[in-house]
């Protein structure tokens, strides 16, 4: 196979990757799982009202508005997003409300308000800079999940697959796609916790562990991203060597304080971020 044709099938394996995890896509998932574990009684209610207001009606509206302005699906101008955004954040209020007198679990009605703020604080993000929201899409309900058992984390295993297919699509610089993902799980992670507080709702697993487990997932797609930005730009000896320095010395503080779960999920996250890296550079 040439290179051409090597080329060719990285891009059609990108842009697979990039439709398939689209934020409202990678609800439904979410929502059912979420759903199959706290919802007991009506179940199918929930359910149908998760996909509507956290799939089915936001598709659709990034799909009209995409073909009524004519531009691509993936809004790639900065500007052309900021509409799609503020319409998705009533989407995903109005989902909140409706989830409320449905009397759904604490839990769900949270993540459908989270969809709302990371939204609006896309929103405003986005007045300046182009952050990843496919990013922020795996990130923050790999963190919901996490609430309930920390193992989830699992889930973000797919986050470094969605980051090197914005880049090698060019949608996105590092900077960018990194940026979605710190954000996605920090915001969530700090959001959640003050609600569960708020709501007194009981979750049972250490916020800790959570952050070690968060910072399992990140830190292995982080260190291999800047590594690729060094190699393709001209930088010191020196610049590298304190690089390598610095990865040294976070594995060896995260160690020191990490349990079995969040070990494994820097295992895990190092492996699947060496793999994709191997595949789509």
């Amino acid at each position: 196979m040439n290179d051409i044709q090597m080329n060719e099938r990285k891009l059609l394996v990108s842009k697979a990757i990039s439709y398939v995890c689209e934020a409202p896509f990678l609800a439904i998932p979410t929502f059912l799982i979420l759903n199959l574990l706290l919802n007991q009684n009506n179940f199918l209610e929930i359910a149908i009202i998760c996909l509507f207001f956290g799939t089915i009606i936001p598709i659709l509206v990034l799909f009209t508005w995409s073909k009524f302005k004519k531009i691509d699906r993936d809004f790639t101008i900065k500007e052309d997003r900021n509409r799609p955004l503020l319409m998705a954040v009533v989407i995903y209020l109005i989902g909140t409300f409706v989830l409320y007198f449905s009397s759904a679990n604490p839990l769900i009605i949270s993540l459908m308000f989270l969809y709302a703020t990371n939204t609006l604080i896309v929103f405003f993000i986005n007045l300046k800079w182009k952050i990843s929201v496919h990013s922020m899409g795996i990130a923050g309900p790999t963190t919901v999940l996490m609430f309930i058992n920390p193992w989830f984390f699992i889930v973000g295993l797919i986050g470094p697959l969605i980051m090197w297919s914005r880049l090698i699509l060019k949608k996105h610089t590092i900077g960018q796609v990194l940026a979605g993902s710190f954000l996605g799980y920090i915001l969530t992670a700090t959001q959640l916790y003050y609600i569960t507080k708020l709501i007194h709702f009981n979750v049972n697993v250490d916020i800790f562990l959570i952050l070690l487990c968060i910072i399992g997932l990140t830190l292995p797609p982080l260190f291999l991203l800047l590594r690729s930005y060094l190699k393709d730009n001209v930088v010191s000896d020196r610049t590298r060597i304190i690089f390598y320095c610095i990865v040294c010395v976070s594995l060896l503080v995260f160690l020191s304080f990490s349990s079995f779960a969040p070990i494994i999920a820097l295992i895990l996250s190092g492996m699947v971020s060496i793999l994709v890296s191997h595949f789509l550079n």
